[in-house]
């Protein structure tokens, strides 16, 4: 009986035929197309995907924002300078580590304008823990150093995933692409890469009780001088109407070319008659580097991605100027 089963299995074999080639390339070509069908769309949600956790981001920002506002008689206190350091190098030659870097100081009314860091520290700095509770910052962080090595969990939440490039000021690492006496940096430094949110910097006059803006400018008493405060959220005409952060290049727009309604400042020609400076192609994706547009934080709380450039001098959504149907 043995011998029966074996008789049969190596006929089995005998009659079993493989593939043909021209059936073997119908298969392969019958996959490749399934791989280009579904490549593009798998990268589209992809992109998709990074804009969300870009918008969860500035949801969360924005929670923390008005929570420490409720805590501080309803100032935002984000800094007006447009700087953006989270920590700087003890040895400027050595690596960023815990043992080489010392944080930045959140910026604390009034600002000090003599270089100290709290003139140079990123907006967002002053909420890293409302974003994390447990964040236990030490007073040696700022001097020594020695802290935990970056980014700490309370940063996570200002690194946007399609972010490539921001503002490097004041610790450019000037690289060689130079003209016109210009140095133009394109490289992403490490201690930027965990404050790629651009805080609505625009400022207006104070008129009445009611602020169009941020930032308001009011009379120093006895002089001919003003200074530019923190509006409180009450004072905010239209706040759903105002954008208060989003995706950018610059930390704090000022409204000189560097808003969704005006970048002309990227649109720039070097004076030597090269052409566009490519550095700002760079510099101006940042500010739609979702496939989707720009992401958007407005001042009661909601997201919105803004798809192209708005050109409107008026800046409306800068300002807060708008009328009260919302034209």
């Amino acid at each position: 009986m043995d011998g029966v089963w074996k008789y049969l299995l190596r006929r089995s074999l005998r009659s079993r035929g493989g593939f043909t080639l021209i059936e073997l390339l119908v298969v392969i070509a019958i996959i490749a197309l399934l791989v280009g069908i579904l490549l593009p769309a798998l990268g589209q949600a992809r992109k998709t995907a990074r804009a969300a956790v870009c918008s969860s981001n500035q949801k969360q920002i924005y929670t923390a924002i008005a929570t420490y506002s409720n805590d501080y008689k309803e100032f935002h206190h984000a800094k007006r300078l447009n700087y953006g350091l989270r920590f700087r190098k003890i040895n400027g030659g050595g690596p960023y580590d815990a043992t080489n870097i010392r944080w930045i100081r959140p910026y604390e009314w009034p600002p000090s304008f003599d270089g100290a860091d709290t003139d140079f520290a990123y907006w967002g700095v002053l909420y890293d823990t409302y974003l994390d509770p447990n964040l236990n910052v030490q007073e040696e962080w700022y001097t020594i150093g020695r802290g935990p090595p970056p980014p700490v969990p309370a940063w996570q939440v200002w690194r946007c995933p399609d972010a490539k490039l921001m503002d490097p000021y004041p610790s450019a690492n000037l690289g060689p692409n130079s003209t016109a006496g210009f140095n133009y940096n394109t490289q992403f430094d490490p201690d930027h890469k965990f404050q790629t949110y651009a805080f609505n910097g625009v400022t207006r006059d104070l008129t009445g009780r009611l602020a169009s803006a941020w930032f308001r400018r009011t009379p120093i008493p006895g002089t001919q001088a003003f200074a530019t405060t923190a509006a409180r959220f009450s004072q905010i005409a239209n706040p759903s109407l105002l954008i208060m952060f989003q995706d950018g290049f610059e930390h704090m727009l000022d409204a000189n070319g560097d808003t969704l309604n005006d970048l002309s400042q990227y649109d720039a020609f070097d004076s030597t008659g090269f052409g566009e400076i490519t550095a700002f192609d760079k510099w101006k994706r940042e500010y739609f580097r979702h496939n989707t547009g720009c992401v958007t934080t407005w001042g009661d709380g909601h997201v919105k991605i803004i798809a192209k450039p708005q050109y409107d001098t008026s800046l409306k959504w800068y300002s807060g100027t708008f009328t009260a149907n919302g034209q």
